[in-house]
């Protein structure tokens, strides 16, 4: 078994951006640093979330909204901000786009057709 790299496009009310993100199984939100999550501009929600590192520290990340698109789908994402050297992909996101990480392979399979969780947004840097 390995890790599983996807190529993830993250859109927020600024910008959008294509990021490499690790695939995380125990991960319960993307998570992405401080400055992407500026630099695009993704929607703060007035949520916090308690959250447990894999070095069973325990820490409150704000959580925000963003738009994340993988192999043509599309559908919204919370986004956990935390200063990480690698972006994190959580695994609901991928299904909720109809994929889940084959651990052997590192390859992407559908699993679902792309369904009803589509984000719907007025925004500028979309193209």
């Amino acid at each position: 078994m390995g890790f599983t790299y996807v190529n993830v496009t993250v859109r927020g009310m600024k910008a959008s951006r294509d990021v490499r993100m690790l695939v995380d199984t125990g991960s319960t939100y993307i998570v992405l640093d401080p400055e992407t999550i500026k630099e695009l501009g993704l929607l703060e929600t007035p949520y916090t979330a308690d959250l447990l590192l894999a070095d069973g520290r325990k820490i409150r990340a704000r959580i925000f909204l963003a738009e994340v698109e993988v192999k043509e789908r599309r559908g919204p994402a919370f986004v956990a901000e935390l200063n990480v050297p690698t972006p994190l992909l959580r695994v609901y996101a991928l299904g909720t786009l109809g994929f889940k990480a084959n651990p052997r392979t590192g390859e992407l399979e559908e699993i679902s057709p792309e369904g009803g969780y589509l984000l719907q947004t007025t925004n500028p840097a979309k193209p």
